[in-house]
């Protein structure tokens, strides 16, 4: 059996299901997805995810970190097989650092742009030029939040950042078309929240235009942190319980201000469960919320990380019928975008 792909199929469909703001019909296309730990992602890691979520995702994010100067790429292949072999779509968030000693270190854009790390991006574009199906790369996420300061010293997240960023993003972008790498969607996601909050870190300012984005993406969560949780965790920050539609909503309305024909996806979305049942009743809510606003797909951070943030936590599967009867089963998605000869 042959398999051939058209990614321009792939792209209307996605362009399809994106919002119209008004009347958005219950019938369009909503995919769900999980966000994994580990690399490469296997066969048997997907098995175990599907074993233990119950739910047979369209969408799977996966994270990759650039190698150091000295040290040699990691390849993707297994992953992006791994991945589309179940019915899903790869999504990679990649991601200009490297660890050393436990320590993050970011790559600056200066080696970027500079041509200092040409060698690595000939490596990936060529791997997923030659894989030849299609892929979402979001790349440097959460440009807007000073914990991730792609390209920069912390000290340097300021008012001058967004300007490196979008230039760091279009050169990545242009070297992969130099290459005629033709089969990535290119994404650009911003958390649900700037911080700081200042004007000048706001997400429109890292904006690398339309040429340079085919998705739009947002990453939010629903922490429920108290005063009293505040200061069991020893957290310096409260942030009460609120709904998807409360965390996504202003960033919703800006981003489809610059873009409002682009598909959104909700790249990494998760809620906390202080007491049964709350999250299900919140993944309910979500689902409706992105079915009136028209989109895309909505991925799930599967792990335990500040929080037991596994959908299944508590071994609760309440949540079920609403992301089965809400979003589209992904053998159903395959063959809306695939051609099989």
């Amino acid at each position: 059996m042959k398999i051939s792909f058209g990614v321009a199929s792939l792209f209307f469909l996605l362009l399809f299901s994106a919002c119209e703001q008004k009347n958005v019909s219950a019938s369009r296309a909503l995919f769900w997805g999980f966000a994994m730990e580990g690399f490469p992602i296997t066969k048997e890691l997907l098995d175990e995810q599907k074993k233990k979520t119950m739910i047979n995702p369209g969408l799977i994010l996966f994270y990759l970190q650039w190698p150091s100067p000295s040290s040699k790429p990691a390849s993707v292949k297994e992953s992006l097989n791994s991945i589309w072999e179940i019915g899903a779509l790869p999504c990679l968030s990649w991601e200009p650092m490297y660890y050393q000693e436990k320590s993050e270190l970011i790559i600056p854009c200066e080696d970027i742009l500079s041509g200092r790390y040409d060698h690595y991006l000939t490596f990936a574009a060529e791997e997923i030029k030659a894989w030849g199906k299609p892929l979402v790369i979001r790349f440097a996420h959460e440009m807007n939040i000073s914990r991730y300061h792609w390209g920069v010293e912390k000290a340097n997240y300021d008012k001058g950042y967004p300007s490196k960023y979008k230039k760091m993003f279009q050169y990545v972008v242009d070297f992969f078309r130099l290459k005629q790498v033709n089969n990535v969607l290119w994404a650009f996601c911003p958390n649900s929240d700037s911080i700081p909050g200042e004007s000048w870190n706001s997400a429109s300012n890292y904006y690398p235009g339309d040429r340079y984005v085919d998705i739009l993406g947002m990453d939010g969560y629903n922490w429920d942190v108290t005063a009293n949780i505040a200061a069991e965790k020893h957290l310096d920050w409260i942030k009460p319980w609120q709904s998807f539609e409360q965390i996504f909503h202003p960033l919703f309305l800006e981003l489809i201000k610059l873009a409002p024909t682009k598909p959104v996806i909700v790249f990494e979305t998760a809620s906390v469960d202080r007491s049964g049942g709350q999250k299900s009743l919140w993944i309910r809510d979500a689902l409706a919320t992105a079915k009136k606003w028209g989109l895309t797909g909505i991925i799930w951070f599967e792990m335990k990380k500040e929080e037991d943030w596994n959908i299944e936590q508590n071994g609760d599967y309440s949540y079920l019928p609403f992301v089965l009867e809400n979003t589209s089963s992904s053998q159903t998605w395959v063959e809306g975008v695939i051609k099989v000869e």
